[in-house]
């Protein structure tokens, strides 16, 4: 958006570009957040979003309730594009058209003074750079260099008693949509991404190393925990890797010529599929705001209000993603109690609860559906 609109900047990438496509992470893209992406002229010609996923499916031992929330939202369903390839693919342009995209440099340290901003770091080969620049905006995750340096943040953050084990299966998924599996062994999960993968998650015990989860035991829980007997034994799982669940929320989201976006102002769970969208969201709002600032007019006030517009819905979708966590999870107890991540007994006959709500109540089936898929309510 900075480029098409003849703003110049800079961007500092600490990976290697050839090394982007390679880490498979989110995929689920929002309604809204396509929307948004069409309205900036990048969906459709840079992103083709071809591959939607209308239903989600709630899975226990016993039994299974599929919810079409494209449906109840007016046929507006979700789209799957893995992260690492649309982060690719954005990367991609923006080099063909001539971007100054600076592969493999990690930014360290940021100062900013009255007049500017200089960061410095370490580049390809060791080298040592600064740039200086009028702002700078830290999408440089959770441990940002750009948060670092910006003074008196309040940070709310909670650490969640759950560990999830997260895998690729290299075949195509057992369903045609996203499952969620209670299990009283604890949970599973089975996420599209594409036509001949999908991501699956297993819920498992804190301590647990990679070594402990050898390719036959991730397919023999898989199989248990997901009601799919039989229906893994050829799969092969790649790219293992844990998610302990964290959340957290930076206020402000910008102080002076710095500010933040995706994971360097807000952690989620992965319920929901929230995280990426979230990023993208900020990051279309943030380009609105210094396009008006560097226009010729110069005019600042969509920037000067950009915590003020993102705060609130990062808080709702953490509240929506908390409580989710809550519906997929039948082992998760509030507090840090011992056995607070114990499966089965109360949790369970809790999520139990929701799920038949789900169905019969069309008003909550409503709710979620617009608010899981990413569709504002009209």
């Amino acid at each position: 958006m900075l480029q098409r609109a003849g703003i110049s900047f800079v961007l500092l990438e600490r990976h290697l570009q050839a090394d982007l496509a390679r880490r498979p992470k989110a995929g689920l893209i929002e309604y809204r957040t396509v929307q948004l992406l069409r309205a900036a002229g990048i969906a459709d010609s840079i992103l083709e979003f071809s591959a939607p996923n209308h239903r989600c499916e709630f899975r226990t031992p016993l039994e299974s309730a599929v919810l079409d929330y494209s449906a109840l939202t007016g046929g507006r369903p979700h789209y799957i594009y893995p992260q690492h390839l649309l982060v690719d693919r954005l990367c991609e342009t923006l080099t063909e058209k001539g971007a100054d995209v600076r592969f493999a440099h990690s930014v360290e340290v940021v100062k900013q003074g009255r007049d500017g901003v200089m960061l410095s770091g370490t580049g390809e080969g060791g080298v040592r750079f600064q740039v200086a620049c009028e702002v700078a905006v830290g999408c440089d995750g959770s441990r940002s260099a750009v948060a670092a340096a910006m003074t008196g943040l309040q940070v709310s953050e909670r650490r969640l008693p759950v560990r999830w084990l997260a895998v690729i299966g290299e075949a195509p998924p057992l369903e045609g949509h996203t499952v969620y599996a209670a299990h009283p062994g604890g949970f599973a999960g089975q996420m599209r991404r594409g036509p001949g993968h999908a991501r699956y998650y297993l819920e498992v015990p804190a301590g647990d190393t990679i070594a402990d989860w050898p390719q036959q035991r991730i397919r023999d829980e898989l199989a248990t925990r997901l009601v799919a007997p039989g229906r893994l034994e050829a799969v092969q799982f790649s790219e293992p890797m844990f998610l302990d669940l964290r959340v957290r929320v930076i206020e402000p989201l910008q102080q002076g010529r710095l500010f933040l976006a995706g994971d360097a102002a807000h952690l989620l769970t992965p319920a929901g599929g929230k995280g990426m969208n979230l990023a993208i969201q900020d990051a279309i709002e943030l380009a609105r705001g210094l396009i008006d600032r560097f226009a010729p007019d110069r005019n600042g006030s969509r920037l000067a209000a950009y915590s003020e517009r993102r705060l609130p819905v990062i808080w709702r979708t953490q509240a929506f993603s908390g409580w989710f966590l809550h519906i997929i999870l039948a082992s998760l107890h509030d507090g840090d109690e011992p056995g607070a991540a114990t499966p089965g007994g109360f949790a369970l006959g809790l999520r139990n609860g929701w799920v038949r709500a789900l169905q019969d109540d069309p008003l909550l089936a409503r709710w979620f559906a617009h608010a899981y898929a990413g569709v504002d309510q009209k």
